[in-house]
């Protein structure tokens, strides 16, 4: 990631992670690199190995994780667990790898290396509806901040698949039920499903008409099972917990993809790499654009200044090239009187602002990017 990009990327998981929080998710962490005895295990070494890179160290065979589950389930049995406690809900920016084939690449749409908005909810059997509704709800505000229509697809069991049939009739039932209840259209996709569960994909459409699937919600009775999850339930028996596995955008590297697409590199204020350049006209006017700049930085935006000894023209023209939503040009006036003269890519406008009225507007449109 260059510089812009990753300034691009952070803003977004800054979005996402206070969306999280404000949702009652909990940060955790998973290891990057697994015996490969747990992923025989889960049932991925043989459903899922050829697309895993494996390695062995000192007689002992490793798994790269291609998924975050078996990390989260490793934090839910750290300690004792009870029916008070659900549903818990981990959530993690967490980078996976996957052996795809090389003729299936595609710049940032498909990748080896990605880190997914993954997050698991272990909760009982009765709250499944409730919480698949939930992360519904969390894809629609996102997809509403930046303008995406999506479809809902449920997917169900694949030929390679763990699990008795009759558990896979349930876990799709639930997620049937839970988006019938609501009125919620979807398509099937018949044999779609991970090879642990069903799962409903999230699919929105790119600029140039292409689907990509982005988010997705899994219900899954099958990890739990063989890892031996257990809570604690009301009658004081020990039962085990339902886990939905979920992501929103799905990789940060395909949704920045679409997004970049989507936008045409005119991204909203709140997630544009550089919000504002000020273009000072000659060095007398350099002072008042720097202090400007540090003022919006300690709010928390990127701001540039333009200072080279290029002529005004060709500064100006530079700035605008790069799709900034504003470019500020300071000279005696602006200087003289504390304003500023903007130049307002998005709304094609050009006009004068004080610089506490400039403040006050870069901050309304900051908190345009809560979900």
């Amino acid at each position: 990631w260059m510089p812009k990009g990753a300034k691009l990327r952070y803003k977004l998981e800054s979005i996402l992670h206070k969306a999280h929080l404000t949702r009652a998710y909990e940060p955790v962490r998973g290891p990057e690199i697994l015996k490969a005895d747990m992923w025989r295990t889960s049932g991925h070494y043989a459903c899922y190995g050829e697309n895993m890179y494996l390695t062995t160290i000192d007689e002992q065979e490793y798994g790269i994780k291609p998924m975050n589950c078996l990390g989260h389930i490793q934090v839910f049995k750290h300690t004792p667990k009870s029916y008070r406690d659900l549903p818990l809900r981990y959530y993690e920016y967490g980078v996976v790898h996957r052996h795809e084939k090389s003729g299936v690449l595609h710049g940032l749409f498909r990748v080896r290396e990605f880190t997914q908005d993954d997050a698991h909810i272990f909760c009982e059997p009765d709250q499944i509806a409730a919480e698949v509704l939930e992360v519904v709800e969390f894809v629609d505000s996102v997809m509403k901040l930046f303008g995406f229509d999506y479809t809902m697809e449920i997917s169900t069991k694949p030929e390679k698949a763990i699990g008795e049939d009759a558990v896979w009739e349930v876990a799709t039932q639930g997620l049937k039920d839970a988006l019938n209840g609501n009125n919620l259209p979807f398509t099937i996709d018949e044999g779609g499903g991970a090879f642990y569960g069903p799962k409903i994909d999230i699919k929105i459409t790119d600029a140039i008409g292409r689907k990509w699937q982005c988010g997705t919600i899994q219900v899954d009775f099958n990890l739990p099972e063989r890892f031996g999850v257990e809570y604690v339930a009301e009658d004081n028996t020990r039962k085990q917990p339902v886990m939905i596995h979920r992501a929103i955008l799905g990789s940060f590297e395909r949704f920045i993809g679409i997004l970049t697409e989507h936008y045409a590199g005119e991204f909203p204020f709140f997630l544009s790499p550089v919000q504002v350049i000020f273009v000072p006209i000659a060095d007398s006017h350099a002072d008042y654009a720097y202090a400007l700049k540090k003022s919006l930085r300690e709010e928390g935006m990127d701001a540039e200044v333009y200072d080279k000894n290029d002529s005004l023209n060709k500064r100006v023209r530079n700035a605008e090239k790069q799709r900034v939503p504003y470019v500020v040009i300071i000279g005696d006036e602006e200087v003289a009187n504390k304003t500023v003269a903007i130049r307002d890519r998005r709304a094609k406008e050009q006009y004068n602002l004080t610089q506490d009225e400039f403040m006050v507007k870069l901050t309304q449109q900051l908190q345009e990017g809560k979900i």
